[in-house]
């Protein structure tokens, strides 16, 4: 915690902040200057303009200067029907208003040199973590050099998904995941190439041990030491390459990365395949994806192997991910602009993703198939100025998150017939778990 504290400390004294700092920067600076700091930043519409941040990494002019600080605050509610049940109104932080989120940006550019970071902080579940901070160089030949902590280049970029919640790939660390390494980018005509290398994954922040492991305080869900299981994730490997089409992109990746085992020093490894195409049509946007990924030879602390990794974020501790699945990625999305007060423009969307499972298990001396996971979040992006507000409707078929048990096998076998429990000769994994909703509104700020 002192150390999270030091390092946000010198960030603003950095950029000018404290109060004497304060002072010689608004002597040094025009008031316009000042403003340009904290000034107009376009967050666009949708989720991969208002929620990447990289300010750095937009600018695409070498020759000017600028420094820019961002944020956000959100705000959320739920509504749930989890297994054949409501809740009432206010019981356990359900269906209640909560403070979701509130997170810090900035990013410098000059004549090349760029810096971005992002810190996040989660009240509600005590929770604390960077999701990026990384330098970076544009070369004249319009390549550019990432080192820090630096989003994956794997599959759709920036998102797959248009709703506040992600498409079932971030789940599993194939959406939106950052890493610590480089990541260097060239565009050839109309292609761009992405080549990088991770030796580990992010660091972890801060969370409440009540909550879940130390090691699943992070943005990304990676695989993460458990008790008994002391696996991590270290020497990534990722090539990616998109062609630009007239409005959209078609593309290839590629992920391989080792499992290493602290306590016994086994070396399993992970590989992943994804092809992705998404297209503006008019108002329309489609995004789609496939992708495949395995675990070879990964096993726990007694040595044995393992069908299921541990896999964690948000403080909220670790479960199962099947170690070889494919995903089918489908979403679409309808841009509609309005004049209705300070609404200037509502995109609706459905994201939908199926989980098809290759990995078995033996109850009662037989071989059980894993069961597959689906996940649909039908809604709705509004703006209003700098206030952005997701309505989603989030339906999950062997969901970790969209259940009365969080986390759990629902990623990995399946839920049993007592969802509960784990899976076993007297719970089997349960041939029709159903499907259970969630209501969620998340409102927020942006500065």
């Amino acid at each position: 915690m002192k150390k999270t504290i030091l390092f946000l400390t010198f960030s603003f004294h950095i950029i000018g902040f404290g109060s004497s700092a304060f002072t010689v920067l608004k002597d040094s600076l025009s008031m316009q200057q000042i403003s340009g700091i904290f000034g107009e930043k376009n967050y666009g519409f949708t989720k991969n303009t208002l929620e990447f941040g990289n300010w750095a990494l937009r600018e695409t002019n070498r020759d000017t200067a600028w420094v820019k600080v961002g944020g956000a605050f959100r705000l959320n509610t739920i509504y749930t029907y989890y297994e054949g049940q409501t809740f009432p109104l206010g019981t356990e932080l359900r269906n209640d208003w909560t403070w979701d989120t509130w997170r810090l940006n900035i990013d410098s550019y000059s004549k090349g040199l760029q810096f971005s970071f992002e810190y996040r902080f989660y009240p509600t579940f005590n929770t604390h973590f960077i999701k990026y901070g990384w330098i970076g160089y544009r070369f004249k030949d319009e390549s550019n050099l990432q080192f820090g902590i630096t989003q994956v280049p794997f599959g759709l970029l920036t998102y797959a998904s248009h709703s506040w919640w992600f498409q079932t790939p971030y789940y599993v660390g194939l959406e939106d995941d950052h890493q610590i390494g480089f990541n260097y980018l060239y565009p050839l005509g109309n292609w761009m190439f992405n080549v990088a290398y991770f030796p580990l994954s992010e660091p972890r922040g801060t969370n409440e041990t009540s909550f879940g492991e130390l090691s699943s305080a992070r943005y990304s869900y990676d695989v993460i030491p458990v008790e008994g299981n002391s696996n991590i994730e270290r020497n990534q490997f990722n090539m990616r390459a998109a062609y630009k089409l007239t409005s959209g992109e078609i593309g290839v990746s590629v992920q391989k990365l080792q499992i290493y085992n602290l306590a016994t020093e086994n070396l399993g490894s992970q590989t992943a395949f994804a092809a992705h195409y998404e297209q503006d049509y008019g108002r329309w946007n489609l995004k789609s994806e496939v992708l495949y990924y395995n675990y070879n030879n990964v096993r726990n602390n007694d040595g044995d192997l393992l069908e299921v990794v541990q896999m964690g974020a948000y403080g909220f501790g670790s479960y199962d991910v099947a170690s070889e699945a494919a995903m089918y990625v489908v979403g679409l999305a309808y841009n509609l602009p309005v004049d209705l007060g300070p609404v200037s423009h509502v995109q609706f969307y459905n994201d939908y993703t199926y989980t098809q499972k290759f990995s078995t298990t033996l109850i009662n001396e037989q071989s059980m198939k894993f069961a597959p996971t689906q996940q649909n979040v039908l809604g709705a992006l509004v703006t209003a100025g700098k206030i952005f507000a997701y309505f989603d409707i989030a339906a999950g078929y062997n969901h970790p998150w969209i259940s009365d048990s969080f986390g759990g096998n629902a990623l990995g076998s399946g839920r049993g017939e007592d969802f509960r429990e784990a899976i076993g000769d007297h719970n089997p994994i349960a041939g029709n778990p159903g499907w259970n909703i969630r209501f969620n509104i998340n409102l927020g700020y942006y500065f």
